[in-house]
This record gives C-alpha cells, sequence and structure tokens, in this order.
C-alpha cells in the first residue's frame, strides 16, 4: 500500500496543491488527469521531493516521511522507493541505450558491471530494445527513447513508478509502442502513477482515474465509470471538452 495524505503546496502566493490525498494499492495502475495548472505533476513530483511539500505524508512500503520534519535521509529512502520516467526522457546524450539502463545500477547500488550489465540486458528486452543495446538517443527515436526512460525506471527495482507526461513529446504513430510497454509492466504487477492529458491513454493504461482540478482530487474512479458517467459536474465538463474517444 502506498499512501499520500494531505498533499500541501504552494509557490510564493500561489496555491498549487490543496490537501490532496491518494492511496495507491500494490500493482495498481492510476492516471491523473485533468486541466493544466490543475497541480497534476506538482503533486507527482512532491511523491519523490523533487519539490518539498509544504505540508503531509507520504507513506510507501515501511517508508514514512513528514513533509515538515522530513531528513536528507528519509529523503534518499522516499527517492530509493520510487523512479521517476520524465515527458522529456531525460537520457544521457553521450550514453548508449544500455549504458542509461546501468547508470543507477553502477552509481547508486554500486553494483559489479558485469552484473549490472546483464540485468539492463534484460530489462532493454522487457521493453523491446535489445536490439539497440548500443545506440545513443540521438540514434533513437522518442518512443524509444522513453521506453529506455522506463527502463532506467525499472532497474532500481522501485516501490512505484511516477511518469509525468509518458507520452506527450511524441508523435502520435509512437504512443502505442510505449503503452504496450506500460500495458505488460502492469501485467506484471508493477505499481504505477501516471499524470497524462491523453485520454485514450488513460483509458487503456490505467485501472483508475484521478480528476483533479484547482489543486484538488475532484473525483476517482474505473475508467469506465469515469468515462462513461461522471458525478461530478466538472469532471463532466472536462471530460465532454476533450471529447474522450
Amino acid at each position: 500500500m502506498i499512501e499520500i495524505n494531505n498533499i500541501h503546496k504552494s509557490f510564493s502566493a500561489n496555491k498549487v496543491l490543496n490537501g490532496v490525498s491518494l492511496k495507491l494499492n500494490k500493482g495498481e495502475v492510476v492516471a491523473i488527469i485533468g486541466p493544466s495548472g490543475s497541480g497534476k505533476s506538482t503533486f507527482l513530483r512532491c511523491i519523490n521531493f523533487l519539490e518539498k511539500p509544504d505540508q503531509g505524508e507520504i507513506v510507501i512500503g515501511g517508508i514514512r516521511v513528514n513533509a515538515q520534519s522530513a531528513t536528507k535521509e528519509d529523503v534518499w529512502q522516499l527517492r530509493k522507493a520510487t523512479a521517476m520516467v520524465f515527458q522529456s526522457y531525460n537520457l544521457f546524450k553521450n550514453k548508449t541505450a544500455i549504458e542509461n539502463i546501468m547508470e543507477p545500477l553502477l552509481v547508486v547500488q554500486k553494483m559489479p558491471l558485469l552484473e549490472a550489465r546483464n540485468i539492463a540486458m534484460d530489462i532493454l528486452e522487457q521493453v523491446g530494445l535489445a536490439d539497440k543495446r548500443d545506440s545513443y538517443p540521438s540514434k533513437l527515436s522518442g518512443g524509444q527513447q522513453q521506453r529506455v526512460g522506463i527502463g532506467r525506471a525499472l532497474a532500481v527495482n522501485p516501490e512505484i513508478i511516477l511518469l509525468d507526461e509518458p507520452t506527450s513529446a511524441l508523435d502520435p504513430e509512437l504512443v502505442g509502442e510505449v503503452l504496450d510497454v506500460i500495458k505488460r509492466l502492469a501485467e506484471k504487477h508493477m505499481t504505477m502513477l501516471i499524470v497524462t492529458h491523453e485520454m485514450r491513454f488513460a483509458k487503456d493504461a490505467a485501472n483508475r482515474i484521478v480528476f483533479m482540478d484547482d489543486g484538488r482530487i475532484v473525483e476517482e474512479g474505473s475508467p469506465f465509470e469515469l468515462f462513461s458517467s461522471p458525478k461530478n459536474i466538472r469532471t463532466a465538463k472536462f471530460l465532454n471538452d476533450v471529447r474522450v474517444c
């Protein structure tokens, strides 16, 4: 069980998150949707302290971190339990696909080189890029780069993977290959929290949908419940405006 309790975050006078709480079961895939500026990405970044919450508590397994009293060791332990996949891939441009995946194993976990290479190769197989192991990011498509990014997240064996708009930088024809990888991870019961603007992606990838607006969770439910019969008028208006397929 992963619990995020009563998260608040402001930037100067701008209140971005106003008491956001969410629970995820192990193996669950949850998609967060909502209008731009609703706090989705900030919420995701607060979970592993890429943005420090002003208030709230995060519980991942046996790790419990209070935002107001968190130490450097608390944050370190929290980040070891999470992995982030970014919209812009954030790969090391001077490293090959396999080297990008090996990096956290070598640097963070101090793993022997051969062991790290074997794990990285297995992960490349999982994301369908074994034949690209020696390719640099400049020689990979956007979809391939994002799959390497997901592979790098898998390498640290996290309790949860946080994906911030993982397909929004991709050409439409490349979204499917990233979605297929995420679906395969879901079948292996990998816990994932995904922020996305793409409703079809959310419907296809998630077990549960969370709708955020104005720094709060307004409504949540299964993809069928939320997209077929939203209970909140704000949710219904948003989904009507984006014309969910």
